[in-house]
């Protein structure tokens, strides 16, 4: 039968329920019992909407044969009577340790990676990489290419990416730390650099920007093609613009497109604005600027010094860190001068990437 939508004044509070008719007048006072404390027997409910009873409900009255649905909702209904039962909860307590391990996963703080000896490089770019849908997606949909499933090393690397979906995976189905077996086995087959041992047969520290920077190359080879875009993006292959030449799941969600200018400090330089061209004097030499523009899979941040050798800047702020990665000197050759000379590098971002590396 259909429930009404009703509206139970009781003193200062207004108590909003839904009344079934069928379950008659004792499940309309257990309803308000449960939300009030208010006893059953103790109850006195009065109509406010008309077209209900007249006077104080009684426990014979038929509320099926009212016309309830010809009266404006909400129901309206004065209850008197004064708690003396403990109010049941709306929502009912479920607590953490009678939820399933994938459940209570989401519920508490995300879960860590055991540490394998040394394997922490592995283990914090892991935990980064889990969080971007769309590498996720992308891994969910590979499918090791023929050409590359015939080859010891493509057989490597499509273990690598399993084992990277399977561990982030795990992950997310448990409150606990996992321990990630057979990531760092992987990882090892398919970067022989990352098993080396110290003296004692212990792994050797490894760095973290050389495992991103490995398994993103891994992943830009492996993952590519209009299935595997289209896989990553929600089914709808970027369009080129927001492609702008990437050709694989990799330089698609973290290619960041640089411009690089170089400049010779010796000469002067040619200026792209035609004004300043013709300023230039026509006796002096001049070093036309050479702009270029790559891929970058992240955004360099120089903790300390600069990007030449001759540069000590203490770095406090991320964004000095940043700043400073985009410039520098470097010693080149100059087609006006017939020799190596001193240039300017100076870097800017011509396109940010949907997730963004630093």
């Amino acid at each position: 039968m259909t429930a009404y939508k009703t509206l139970v004044k009781w003193g200062k509070e207004s108590i909003e329920i839904e009344m079934d008719p069928s379950q008659g007048v004792d499940g309309l006072k257990q309803t308000l019992q449960a939300r009030t404390g208010v006893p059953k027997d103790r109850m006195k409910i009065m109509p406010k909407s008309k077209g209900l009873w007249k006077g104080v409900l009684k426990d014979t009255q038929d509320l099926s044969a009212l016309n309830l649905a010809g009266i404006s909702p909400p129901i309206q209904m004065l209850m008197m009577g004064s708690a003396t039962l403990p109010v049941e909860p709306v929502k009912k307590t479920i607590f953490l340790e009678d939820l399933p391990p994938e459940e209570a996963a989401k519920m508490v703080e995300p879960s860590g990676l055991v540490n394998l000896g040394n394997t922490c490089y592995l283990n914090s770019v892991t935990q980064c990489l889990r969080v971007i849908p769309q590498l996720r997606d992308g891994l969910k949909s590979y499918t090791p290419s023929s050409s590359n499933g015939a080859s010891q090393q493509g057989q490597m690397h499509a273990l690598l990416l399993k084992s990277l979906l399977s561990t982030m995976d795990s992950l997310d189905k448990s409150p606990n730390a996992i321990s990630p077996n057979n990531l760092v086995m992987s990882t090892k087959m398919s970067f022989p650099q990352m098993a080396q041992t110290g003296p004692g047969g212990a792994p050797m520290q490894q760095d973290a920007e050389e495992f991103y920077s490995s398994i993103m190359g891994v992943c830009a080879g492996e993952m590519r093609g209009d299935p595997s875009l289209k896989a990553a993006f929600g089914g709808e292959k970027p369009s080129g613009g927001q492609l702008d030449g990437a050709d694989n799941v990799i330089d698609a969600v973290f290619g960041l497109k640089m411009e690089e200018t170089l400049t010779c400090d010796e000469l002067t330089t040619t200026s792209t604005d035609k004004d300043d061209a013709m300023d230039t004097d026509a006796n002096a030499l001049v070093e036309p600027a050479v702009v270029s523009h790559d891929l970058h899979r992240k955004l360099v941040c120089n903790i300390q010094g600069g990007s030449d050798s001759s540069s000590q800047v203490n770095i406090t702020h991320i964004g000095e860190g940043i700043q400073l990665s985009l410039t520098g000197k470097l010693e080149k050759y100059s087609e006006a001068l017939g020799r190596n000379a001193q240039w300017t590098r100076s870097q800017k971002i011509a396109r940010l990437p949907p997730c963004l590396v630093v």
